[in-house]
């Protein structure tokens, strides 16, 4: 790579890289807080640039191509700077890709599936590139990046959720093992399990799918399991000081003797007694049927715009024939 060349460039000779690892969010208290800054003390910390030319109606142009300090060099354009301090690097396209995986892997803000792609960019630009060697240049293990790899295989509405923060990564890719239309199906578990809780389901169920398809037929469909979550703290005070749930689980379920009492109340705190099981399952049941009717919807409209192809396309072809 050699050694970086330091000076002060104009803002307007440096382009967008056109395959940048992190989006600006503008709207983000980090971003306008280094927008504010850069507009009172201007850049204090170079941005990473690369010569790079075009030719432009038989003229050549030469221009700096961003690699790294996308939102410092965005912040410096809305603040109207004029020039920009920059690191002048000599990158291959490859090594462009490389540069800013490691200046980013550390960053809290790099969106994980965002990340993800940008190894898959380098490993295509680079087929003889092991897991092994890639794993070595991050600093991580092979495990690690294969497991990143697999959030390649959500479906693009899980991975907005992996990337928006709702979904934890460990949860994503214990999900990545089920196919798209499984996934729809975990999202709520995925969100609010820890994985401990969420790993344990998945993995099931993607053994469940392998099994079927080796015998040849359609795997059932998953099985409602109500999932365990503790009650908050001040609803389990309440309860305590005045009971009013506690005598009516006992009643409904019967209960005779101070055991029996003792696992209702139990249940109730992991919200696992009848009454909230039942509840979950009716929840379920209503997302389901939510999934259900919006598959039926976008079935619908697929054959509505095969329809209306095949008509535009018969009255292209009369309109030709002239009748």
């Amino acid at each position: 790579m050699g050694t970086p060349e330091v000076k002060v460039v104009k803002i307007k000779s440096i382009r967008e890289n056109p395959v940048a690892l992190r989006s600006v969010d503008r709207e983000s208290e980090e971003y306008l807080g280094l927008r504010d800054s850069i507009s009172r003390m201007g850049v204090l910390n170079p941005i990473n640039v690369r010569r790079r030319s075009e030719e432009v109606e038989g003229v050549k142009v030469d221009y700096y191509e961003l690699v790294d300090g996308l939102h410092r060099y965005t912040s410096a354009v809305e603040a109207g700077l004029d020039s920009i301090p920059v690191n002048i690097l000599t990158l291959e396209d490859v090594e462009v890709l490389e540069a800013q995986l490691m200046t980013n892997i550390h960053r809290i803000e790099t969106k994980p599936v965002e990340y993800t792609k940008q190894l898959q960019r380098i490993f295509n630009m680079n087929p003889t590139m092991t897991m092994t060697e890639m794993a070595a240049r991050l600093a991580k293990s092979p495990s690690w990046l294969n497991q990143r790899l697999g959030l390649l295989k959500l479906s693009s509405e899980v991975q907005s959720l992996v990337d928006d923060g709702k979904i934890t990564v460990a949860n994503a890719v214990a999900m990545s093992k089920l196919p798209h239309e499984e996934q729809v199906n975990y999202v709520d578990n995925a969100i609010t399990m820890t994985t401990d809780e969420f790993a344990p389901i998945v993995t099931s169920r993607a053994k469940e799918l392998r099994e079927a398809a080796r015998a040849g037929r359609a795997a059932e469909p998953a099985k409602f399991e109500p999932v365990a979550h503790p009650r908050k703290l001040g609803e389990l005070k309440e309860e305590y000081l005045k009971p009013s749930v506690g005598p009516e689980l006992c009643r409904q379920a019967g209960a005779k003797t101070a055991e029996q009492g003792f696992a209702l109340g139990v249940a109730f705190a992991i919200s696992l007694d009848p009454v909230s099981v039942a509840s979950q399952e009716a929840k379920e049941n209503e997302r389901r049927q939510k999934l259900e009717d919006a598959k039926k919807k976008r079935a619908l409209e697929r054959a509505q715009k095969k329809a209306d192809e095949a008509a535009d396309a018969a009255a292209k072809a009369a309109e030709a024939a002239g009748l």
